[in-house]
Order: structure tokens, then C-alpha cells, then sequence
């Protein structure tokens, strides 16, 4: 049988999902972005070795813990052991400042993980400002104090195709009771994504700069 990540998600979000449940999440985590309710994707947050998960946004309707801008979080310094942004930066006119305000409320040694879209089609959250390499990603991150840990794409050269055409076609085709989207939806887009995610293995040669996105560890530094 087919599985609902692959029917259901782009395989950025596929790729996304999976990095998320594969890292080691402990202590008090703070999603700067992320949803309570309404959330995208699969992953769900881990209880073991995580104190707190709370979540800060600008959008009530996902019941936030903290209901302001990322820039400016009602926190005392040095509070969470881990900071998630997801797929957040390319939506904020002013990331710097808002990883200074990580920086801040980030423990020493803390973590911060970081997802970005590069080979993405534009998309508003409500708006959509910035795509970033792999060096803007190190030269800001220097910048700002942190120490990359781990920088790895999201796909290769198909995953890019498979996600463009789908999003292509499910703009092209809203109506997805329609016979030949509950086609394309069941049978295709799955069957599809894993034979993109076949070809990736296979020419992953390219992977790193023929990417949907990147996911990045990094560390607070002393």
C-alpha cells in the first residue's frame, strides 16, 4: 500500500518530517513558527526526554503559548534548551534580528534547527522574501554566534520536479473530487515521488545544490 506521506505531502515535506523525527529532542524545545493546531505535515512532537514544546506566532488561530513577532519573545534570556525554525526564515522581512532573539533565549550550547526552501515555488505565510545557499546560510549564522552542526539538503534534482509539477498541477486542478485528481492524488503523485526518490539515490551527486531546501543543526556558541 501506498504511504499517506507520499499521497498526501510534497516530498520536501516528506523530507522535512523525517529529519524532525530523527533528531534527539530533549528539554525545553520552542517552535518560533510552528503550529499547535492546524499544523502541516506528519511529525508530531516527542514526550520523551522534552520537558516543554510551546510555540510562538503571530496567527491565534493556531493557539500559540506565545502570540507575538519572533523578534520579540516575552521570555527571560537563556530559557529553552532547543529552538526549531522551520521553513519560517524565508518569510520574515527581518531574520537577523530574529535569530539575535534566539540567540537570546537560547542556553549555552543550545541547538537551533533550521529548514529553508531553495529550488521552491514562491509562497506566501503570508508572504514569501528570500531563498538562501548553503554560504549565506554559514555566513549568518556566523554572524550571529552559532556553529553549524550539520547542513544537509532535502532532496536532490527530482524531488525538485516531482514538487514543482505537483504544485503546478494541484494549482492547475483545485477541485480534488474531480475523477482524474483523485487519480492523480492515489495512484500518481505517489507512484511518482518514489521513483524520485529512487533517481535522488541514485544521482546524489547533485544533491546538494540541485536541492528542495536545507535542514541545519547549529549550535549556540559560548
Amino acid at each position: 500500500m501506498l504511504s499517506n506521506e507520499l499521497r498526501n505531502h510534497t516530498l520536501r515535506r516528506y523530507y522535512l518530517d523525517n529529519c524532525l523525527a530523527q533528531f534527539n529532542f530533549y528539554g525545553k524545545v520552542l517552535d518560533i513558527g510552528g503550529k499547535k493546531t492546524n499544523k502541516k505535515g506528519l511529525f508530531k512532537p516527542p514526550t520523551n526526554k522534552v520537558e516543554t514544546w510551546e510555540y510562538v506566532n503571530i496567527d491565534q488561530s493556531t493557539n500559540p503559548d506565545y502570540l507575538c513577532p519572533a523578534d520579540a519573545i516575552n521570555v527571560q534570556d537563556m530559557t529553552f534548551d532547543i529552538v526549531i525554525l522551520t521553513e519560517v526564515l524565508e518569510h520574515l522581512e527581518n531574520p537577523e534580528q530574529v535569530l539575535q532573539e534566539v540567540q537570546r533565549v537560547l542556553k549555552e550550547q543550545g541547538k537551533l534547527i533550521i529548514s529553508m526552501p531553495f529550488l521552491y515555488p514562491i509562497h506566501g505565510d503570508p508572504d514569501d522574501f528570500q531563498r538562501w545557499t548553503p554560504s549565506k546560510i554559514r555566513q549568518v549564522l556566523r554572524q550571529n554566534n552559532f556553529l553549524i552542526d550539520s547542513l544537509e539538503p532535502m532532496g536532490g534534482l527530482f524531488s525538485v520536479y516531482y514538487d514543482l509539477l505537483r504544485i503546478a498541477t494541484g494549482i492547475a486542478s483545485k477541485n480534488r473530487k474531480a475523477i482524474k485528481n483523485r487519480i492523480l492524488m492515489k495512484f500518481i503523485y505517489p507512484f511518482l515521488a518514489q521513483l524520485s526518490k529512487i533517481l535522488d539515490r541514485h544521482f546524489d551527486y547533485k544533491m546538494f545544490w540541485i536541492t528542495t531546501g536545507y535542514f541545519v543543526v547549529a549550535i549556540k556558541r559560548k
